[in-house]
This record gives C-alpha cells, structure tokens and sequence, in this order.
C-alpha cells in the first residue's frame, strides 16, 4: 500500500505521522522482528519524501491529556490521545490504522 500511495497510484500525495508513532513502531519491531528490520525502517521513513511527521509539542501534551482523562475508561492509548490532537490540528480526516482506539476517539479510519 505503501507503494501505490508513493507511486501515485493512490490518491493520497502525503501521509502523516508523529514522533510518538515512529517511537511505538520501531520499538514493536525491535523486539518482535529484530534490530535489522526496526533499524530499516526507521531508515526508511526518515528518507521517504512520501511521510511528513509531526511533533507533539509541549502544548499538544497538554491536549492530549486532556483527552486522556476523557478516554481513560475506554482504555485509549496516550499516543492515540496524541494523534486525536494532531490530527485536529492539521485538519487531517482520516487515519490509517488497524487500532479501535481511532474510532473510539471519533476519528474516521481506514482499512
């Protein structure tokens, strides 16, 4: 999928994502397939000209725990928390994600 969106073959020119999520990924990866893959990775998002990532600000923490404290009975991950804000702030619309969280959080999500 990553490839047809590079390629254009997909309609979406820019992907974004945050420090927060890089950090989850790479980390899952390192313990799940290896520090060859995680570190690959991490490569690759940094040098593609297709992922812009966004930064969660000391000010974008604050929201984020605000929107914790509001989702914490629903068991929703702090970086979830993170990527509700910086979505809003982007008036970004839609995420790609496998996570319930997204929806729980009111947020459109694909697949």
């Amino acid at each position: 999928m990553f490839y047809a969106i590079s390629s254009g073959q997909m309609p979406y020119r820019q992907l974004y994502t945050s420090n927060f999520v890089i950090d989850e990924v790479v980390t899952f990866l390192l313990h799940e397939a290896g520090p060859r893959v995680a570190v690959e990775t991490l490569s690759r998002i940094r040098a593609s000209p297709t992922f812009r990532v966004l930064h969660v600000t000391e000010d974008a923490e604050r929201q984020a725990d605000e929107v914790f404290h509001r989702y914490a009975s629903s068991r929703v991950s702090y970086t979830d928390c993170t990527t509700k804000v910086l979505m809003e702030r982007e008036g970004i619309d839609t995420a790609f994600s496998f996570d319930r969280d997204i929806e729980v959080l009111g947020l459109t999500k694909i697949p």
